[in-house]
């Protein structure tokens, strides 16, 4: 609780120094060589990406890209972004020692909970909840020096940074995919990159794997659809699903639709 002159005058310390040189001279070192330390490239970029800043842009990059990818299977160039975005992420912290082991398994483990919620089951509930919690503080906890929740060593200025590059990132990326999702998918750059034409059956382009029209025909659920799963229609066996539906095992369906190798099905009360 003293300052340096307090310090000083009560006989805490020996002196003031303004630098390195000040010290040798106050000690009367003569004949020494100094050497300055600099960091090396790799330190510099590590460094680089290990600014919240940078680490909360990079969280962007990674939901855009994600949701690119999924607004255009197989385009590649987003997905390929994201994946970018994520090593630049968690390499330098892992370097650094901040990012351990469980905490990457965390944030992957937060996005399949997402993923699980989004194309598994239906509504928006319990995994989407746990999966954005799990992310985003995974997220944070990476940023930071903790030993498993231990924050005893890390500063309320580091954790409140930690936590603000964390939560931008994702409220950023919310808002870029709403206000300028539609934009970017008209621009020139993206029609180059992605499939933008709709590949309709009179021209010729054809996804599906069966031989007869199934459109209209009835059948049986195998399994329970939850919302996909299997239905056998004339002896034969399918992959079904539902429009979000929940279908018993043994219960009637009709085929009210063809995607590929899957058809989509509805209950129906004979």
């Amino acid at each position: 609780t003293l300052s340096t002159n307090e310090a000083i005058r009560y006989g805490y310390c020996e002196g003031k120094v303004g630098s390195v040189d000040d010290i040798l001279k106050k000690n009367n070192i003569k004949g020494h060589e100094l050497d300055h330390f600099q960091l090396g490239l790799t330190d510099r970029i590590v460094g680089f990406f290990l600014n919240p800043f940078i680490s909360g842009l990079l969280i962007l990059v990674i939901l855009a890209g994600i949701y690119f990818e999924m607004q255009a299977p197989g385009i590649g160039f987003a997905g390929a972004a994201a994946l970018v975005a994520v090593i630049l992420y968690l390499v330098p912290y892992y370097l650094n020692g901040l990012a351990e082991n469980w905490e990457i398994l965390a944030f992957f483990g937060g996005l399949a909970l997402i993923g699980i919620e989004l194309f598994v089951i239906p509504g928006f509930g319990v995994a989407g909840i746990a999966g954005i919690t799990v992310t985003v503080c995974s997220l944070v906890l990476i940023m930071v020096n903790n030993d498993a929740f231990d924050l005893e060593f890390v500063s309320l200025n580091e954790l409140v940074l930690a936590f603000t590059a964390a939560v931008a990132g994702v409220l950023g990326g919310v808002v870029l995919l709403f206000v300028a999702g539609a934009k970017v998918s008209n621009t020139r750059f993206y029609k180059q990159i992605a499939l933008t034409d709709t590949q309709e059956s009179k021209a010729g382009y054809t996804a599906n794997f069966n031989t007869q029209i199934m459109t209209g025909k009835r059948g049986v659920a195998q399994t329970v659809l939850r919302p996909s799963g299997k239905v056998v229609i004339g002896k034969q066996l399918y992959d079904a699903f539902t429009r979000g539906e929940y279908v018993n095992a043994g219960e009637h369906i009709e085929v009210i639709l063809e995607t590929g190798s899957s058809l989509q099905v509805k209950r129906i009360v004979e």
